[in-house]
């Protein structure tokens, strides 16, 4: 398990006093992915669930389809290397060509061009719905196993949840990466995502939505806001989106339905 957090000797002030103490700040590497010899992107993250989170980013950007693609993964961790000899991409040069920094995660982390997310989500069919209930103890368990938040508040975290039972959990600094670790948990372990349900800390971008249209999911429960065009794609890609979620309380922007009294 690496290490998940360094020690930093820090100035905390309480009114006019200031105290000398340690303080617990949350780790950030440079992930760099190579795929069949070229470098496609450099993820900065935690340095945790990495080959997850490296097939997430496979699959969700269109590199992959199925696990069978994947033919070697070799991870570095002392360099923060990881290499992919997989499946050929034609598409492979466009989609390196067409990045844009991403208004999501500041300059932090690149992603790939709309025209390619476009092609690769299409609206849900599907009749899955859940009671108010479980909405509100899946933000519960959020809130109640968030221990490297709690201990340094600099990650995101996020997870699977299917008829009450939290399936898949996850956390990052990055709130791209943890939607990839929670998809290449899925990935790795053939499980379709359907009906499934996925919470997550952070606010729900356009980018955020695209994830989870592209996992197949109908619900997403988010502690923080959605955005307008967020809010947009989710309406035509038939996506509940429920935000500002607390243990008593919650709205919900699209597709109503699929939560129940």
């Amino acid at each position: 398990m690496p290490n998940e957090t360094v020690t930093h000797s820090i100035l905390k002030a309480k009114g006019l006093i200031l105290e000398r103490v340690e303080d617990e700040v949350v780790r950030e590497v440079p992930l760099t992915i190579h795929y069949n010899g070229e470098e496609i992107a450099t993820l900065l993250s935690s340095p945790s669930q990495t080959e997850e989170l490296v097939f997430g980013f496979l699959l969700n950007e269109g590199f992959i389809r199925v696990p069978d693609d994947v033919y070697e993964i070799r991870h570095d961790p002392s360099d923060h290397l990881v290499w992919v000899e997989g499946k050929p991409c034609i598409l492979q040069k466009e989609l390196m060509s067409k990045r844009f920094v991403s208004a999501c995660c500041g300059k932090s982390r690149a992603s790939f061009c709309f025209a390619n997310d476009v092609l690769m989500v299409k609206p849900l069919i599907s009749g899955h719905y859940i009671p108010l209930q479980e909405a509100y103890d899946y933000i519960k368990f959020l809130e109640s196993n968030s221990t490297l938040y709690d201990s340094t508040g600099g990650v995101h975290s996020g997870g699977v949840g299917y008829q009450g039972k939290v399936i898949l959990t996850s956390y990052d600094i990055g709130r791209h990466n943890v939607f990839d670790k929670l998809s290449g948990s899925a990935f790795q372990s053939d499980l379709k995502l359907e009906n499934h349900v996925i919470f997550f800390s952070g606010r729900v971008s356009s980018e955020i939505l695209l994830k989870v249209a592209k996992m197949k999911v109908p619900i997403l429960i988010a502690r923080s806001a959605p955005t307008d065009l967020a809010l947009s794609q989710a309406a035509a890609l038939n996506i509940t989106v429920v935000g500002f979620a607390r243990e008593h309380r919650l709205n919900i922007y699209t597709c109503p339905e699929r939560i129940t009294p």
